[in-house]
């Protein structure tokens, strides 16, 4: 079946097509793979990038870089640069080992982007390396908007692209999740690696104290449900339409988590849902508050929170040679009344503390990026004039050589004017004048 597993926005966009492309990074391991799975050695001889297709939609995937950063500075876009969606496939629906079905899910990948991020430039790059070698796009979406420039920017895109990837893959004649039939538990492929090793996973040691607790009857409203809660070391925050709950964990790390990560169990409105039904029937036997259907969700994982809890519980001998594990073994197993309290107000300070020491980390954090930014700008200028030096050189020395043609010219003007003014004045000629000898003397 297909998902969109991850949606996240990109602060530099070179970056996230780099890592898509992954340019002469295929690992010898999934080579490995491909020719133990079949695939013919001169298709295997022939890749050498992580993305084994590519294509792209108003964008060479080649040269996906260089138009999306063009593009952006265009539009004077600043900000994220790019949104990214990984979708990827099952191998019942698709065969990693099948060249065909690589570019069917290209194919695919390019269909979601040209439902859903029209007027954008997309690459789509299709990979198979990673866990399990299964089929799955990184499909790169450029911000800005080529006609417009306004950047991109839609509430709740997990379920709109969920929908129009499931509707394209039915097309394809490709299993989808049915929404309706999802687990009430959410698992990441970290939380599952965990698992599978029998390892501490904190998210289920967060949901088994929440089950115990829901699994009291006589918890029927949500100031009920908090004290309890604080009584195990987890702090409860009600926030607009969410829970979210904060603990100390078995290995003494802070954690924090909202409701509807840990699953459909979890959030606000079902647990509510719940409260509010015990409080309006107080006095029904648990076996008939068995019939909602909350309470039949929370009966079919009885089992599972009681399997939690034997865990917890096997590592607490391993977790007791700790100091501070010890204290977090006491709190979860009761302490008096007034010393949970105490360890609330002592927990709320330090948490405070941490909170406002983070906000004056993010704060010097975000002026180091400026200040980086701005330091790379710098150098992209000095790079660009490195790269166009001879265009420079050449404007110089044409600019040089009509400084000394001037300079030339002007020296000859004023030669020529010097010339003028020392130059002798020619003399006036005289008329000639003839004497004649007469008598009466000299006449002219």
């Amino acid at each position: 079946m297909a998902t969109i597993g991850k949606i996240t926005q990109a602060t530099s966009g070179t970056a996230a097509v780099r890592y898509a492309e992954g340019k002469e990074k295929l690992k010898a391991s999934t080579k490995q793979f491909l020719l133990k799975s079949g695939v013919d050695s001169h298709v295997v001889d022939q890749l050498h990038d992580r993305a084994v297709v590519k294509s792209g939609m108003n964008v060479e995937p080649e040269f996906a870089s260089t138009q999306m950063k063009a593009t952006r500075s265009a539009f004077g876009t600043t900000g994220k640069e790019t949104v990214r969606v990984i979708q990827s496939f099952s191998t019942s629906d698709l065969n990693p080992a099948n060249p065909k079905d690589w570019q069917k899910a290209n194919e695919i990948g390019y269909q979601l982007a040209r439902k859903a991020f029209s007027g954008h430039q997309v690459a789509i790059y299709t990979q198979l390396d990673g866990t399990g070698h299964k089929l799955h796009n990184h499909i790169v979406v450029n911000m800005p908007n080529l006609k417009n420039g306004k950047k991109y920017h839609q509430h709740h895109d997990w379920q709109r692209l969920s929908a129009i990837s499931d509707d394209i893959c039915r097309e394809h004649g490709l299993s989808v999740i049915e929404r309706s039939k999802s687990p009430h538990e959410r698992r990441t492929m970290a939380e599952r690696q965990l698992k599978a090793k029998n390892e501490y996973v904190w998210k289920d040691d967060l949901r088994a104290h929440i089950d115990s607790v829901m699994k009291n009857t006589s918890v029927s409203s949500y100031k009920a449900l908090s004290e309890r809660l604080a009584e195990s070391g987890i702090i409860t925050h009600e926030r607009g339409k969410s829970l979210s709950f904060e603990f100390l964990d078995a290995e003494n790390k802070h954690r924090r988590v909202r409701g509807k990560t840990l699953g459909a169990d979890y959030e606000e409105e079902q647990i509510f849902n719940e409260l509010e039904r015990r409080d309006k029937q107080p006095s029904q036997s648990a076996s008939n508050s068995r019939t909602s259907t909350l309470s039949r969700a929370f009966e079919q994982r009885k089992q599972q929170a009681e399997q939690r809890e034997r865990n917890v519980k096997s590592r607490e001998p391993a977790t007791s040679q700790s100091a501070k594990g010890n204290e977090r073994l006491t709190v979860a197993t009761g302490q008096t009344e007034q010393a949970t309290r105490n360890l609330g107000t002592d927990y709320n300070r330090q948490y405070n503390r941490t909170r406002r020491f983070r906000d004056r980390v993010t704060r010097f954090a975000n002026y180091v990026r400026g200040f980086t930014d701005g330091l790379h700008r710098f150098a992209e200028q000095a790079k660009q004039l490195i790269a166009d030096k001879h265009l420079y050189q050449d404007v110089a020395i044409r600019f040089k050589a009509d400084q000394a043609r001037k300079e030339q010219n002007r020296h000859a003007v004023l030669k020529q004017d010097l010339a003028k003014r020392t130059a002798p004045k020619p003399q006036k000629q005289q008329p000639s004048q003839t004497y004649h000898h007469n008598r009466g003397g000299l006449k002219r």
